[in-house]
């Protein structure tokens, strides 16, 4: 008898896009074709331990198949048969391949936006998730959008074993106008977070020319002061002052970079940071991209976020690049931070942080009003928020003429 060719089972390709926590598993496996000229077929099968298969479906000849319904929390074992064209030859098993318990609740967290908060401004929808292949977002129902990641996270080392989990997608909240919308997180197709927050917006996307500096008054505590200054690269407010008086912006500097297509968008040259934020930008191609602050180890950013902003410049999207930081961290002063694409510096720039006086200010609240601001006539409200370690807008109407 005949025995036909074996074949190499390429293994599990993973979580189908669009498979949700409330959706069945499915899975998408594929193989390499039998060598023998007369293969008519093949059967897959499966079952919960090794060499012991309680289903099977006949895939006629494709190398390809999807299996759905598969139960969550159950560890699958899978091989191919394949047959010939009169279906009375049939081969050995393949390879197998293993598949741990399947789960829709992937070790993942979002840290902001959170349940109920307020956002305004450009910045960072962030968190962790272990060992992921990718991470997309969805907002209002929107297309998925794909998130970078691998940033270097250490605490997150106890929970995933490794410290590469963290992402970032850099967003400006004014696209989506004032009022309330949701945000989902999927970690390989598998939903981890599900959010409803609150946009406020100065009535347009991104505001342009205008400036102002205001003292807020018994923040954190009763008798302390503290000055916040409009920042156009974040389109919301940094702190610049406590208790003391803000001083200027650090002097440009010129420093020769070797040539790459690539931008730093933030922090800027001489620019203020405060609170949690975003060290963000694009570049084209890189493999990684690395940040130095002050002059100590490289960190790796997450990259690859979508950013359609890039393609007439690098021919693709997938440019982006983020790392969450707390400036706080780094103390009261003048900081240095330099960016780094596949080892090739394309920005060094020097930055002014301010901070509260702790990493992390906890335990604390107040609301001001900042009066004529954007423009004379116009008051806006801005709130403390935790988890931005910084202020958010929560009212405001511009006068746009």
């Amino acid at each position: 008898m005949k025995i036909l060719g074996s074949m190499a089972l390429a293994g599990v390709l993973g979580y189908l896009p669009g498979v949700s926590a409330a959706q069945a598993v499915q899975i998408t496996l594929a193989w390499d074709p039998s060598p023998s000229p007369n293969v008519g077929g093949y059967v897959l099968y499966h079952g919960h331990a090794s060499r012991n298969y309680t289903d099977s479906v006949d895939v006629g000849d494709q190398t390809q198949y999807t299996l759905t319904d598969l139960e969550t929390g159950t560890t699958y074992y899978f091989a191919i048969v394949a047959y010939d064209t009169s279906q009375t030859i049939r081969s050995d098993f393949s390879n197998e391949v293993y598949y741990p318990a399947l789960t829709t609740s992937p070790k993942a967290n979002l840290e902001s936006p959170t349940q109920g908060s307020f956002e305004s401004g450009i910045s960072l929808i962030r968190g962790w998730a272990c060992q992921a292949g990718t991470v997309e977002i969805q907002i209002d129902g929107g297309a998925r959008v794909q998130a970078a990641y691998g940033t270097t996270r250490g605490d997150t080392v106890e929970v995933c074993g490794d410290a590469d989990n963290g992402f970032g997608y850099t967003f400006n909240w004014n696209r989506l106008g004032d009022g309330s919308h949701n945000l989902r997180a999927f970690a390989d197709g598998v939903e981890f977070a599900n959010v409803d927050f609150t946009v406020t917006t100065l009535g347009v996307e991104y505001l342009q020319g205008v400036s102002g500096e205001f003292v807020l008054s018994n923040f954190p505590s009763t008798g302390n002061d503290i000055a916040v200054r409009w920042s156009e690269s974040h389109q919301n407010f940094v702190i610049v002052g406590a208790n003391q008086n803000p001083t200027d912006p650090l002097p440009a500097t010129t420093v020769p970079l070797a040539e790459f297509s690539a931008s730093l968008e933030s922090p800027t040259q001489g620019s203020f940071e405060s609170g949690i934020g975003l060290i963000r930008g694009w570049a084209c191609q890189a493999g990684t991209v690395e940040i130095q602050i002050d002059g100590g180890a490289r960190v790796q950013a997450a990259y690859g976020t979508t950013r359609g902003d890039t393609v007439e410049v690098c021919g693709d999207a997938d440019n982006g690049f983020g790392y969450t930081f707390n400036w706080s961290a780094l103390g009261d002063g003048d900081h240095n931070l330099r960016a780094f694409a596949d080892g090739v510096e394309f920005a060094n720039v020097n930055f002014t942080v301010t901070t509260l006086g702790v990493e992390c200010l906890q335990g604390v609240g107040g609301e001001f009003i900042l009066s004529n601001f954007p423009a004379t006539g116009n008051d806006i409200a801005v709130r403390w928020s935790e988890p931005h370690q910084n202020f958010v807008i929560v009212n405001g109407q511009a006068n746009t003429q």
